[in-house]
């Protein structure tokens, strides 16, 4: 039984078994966040849960590229994941920078000119973070005058 199998018999059994999360985990010997996250992978698509499986993504990989929010991101998250073959902790660090991308690209909550040279500032030290993790150099080196901040960045 895959991942999302177990996933929807557990959710059968709290749609017609009338039974609660915590019921369930005690009937199988497992948490109520055990089931909890099962029943969270049903959140996926049927095409999303089929590339997955197809794949072989693990079911942490499903978690990691659920928090994504759209099934755009998280299509394209998938195919990062297995054509780049990502361990579990890459394929975090790939959603953050893309979590990172998608806030950038909305109406930013901050007004100040600082706060959203922070935003691009901790953007850019994912992506750096994401490059090392391949086993690529870079890094980058911020300088600033009265009239602008410069960032070098070096890939090597």
């Amino acid at each position: 039984m895959n991942m999302f199998e177990e996933a929807r018999s557990i959710k059968s059994m709290l749609d017609f078994g009338k039974m609660t999360q915590d019921k369930i985990a005690k009937a199988l010997g497992v948490s109520q966040p055990y089931v909890a996250n099962k029943i969270r992978l049903l959140n996926l698509t049927d095409d999303e849960q089929k590339k997955i499986l197809e794949y072989g993504l693990s079911e942490r990989h499903a978690r990691t590229i659920l928090r994504l929010p759209s099934k755009e991101k998280r299509l394209l998250a998938i195919e990062k994941a297995h054509t780049m073959n990502m361990n579990v902790s890459r394929c975090e660090i790939a959603v953050d920078s893309m979590l990172d991308e998608i806030q950038r690209c909305s109406p930013p909550d901050c007004t100040s000119t600082a706060e959203r040279i922070g935003h691009f500032e901790t953007s850019l030290e994912s992506s750096l973070s994401l490059l090392r993790e391949y086993g690529i150099r870079a890094r980058a080196k911020r300088d600033e005058d009265e009239n602008f901040i410069y960032f070098t960045v070096c890939i090597g």
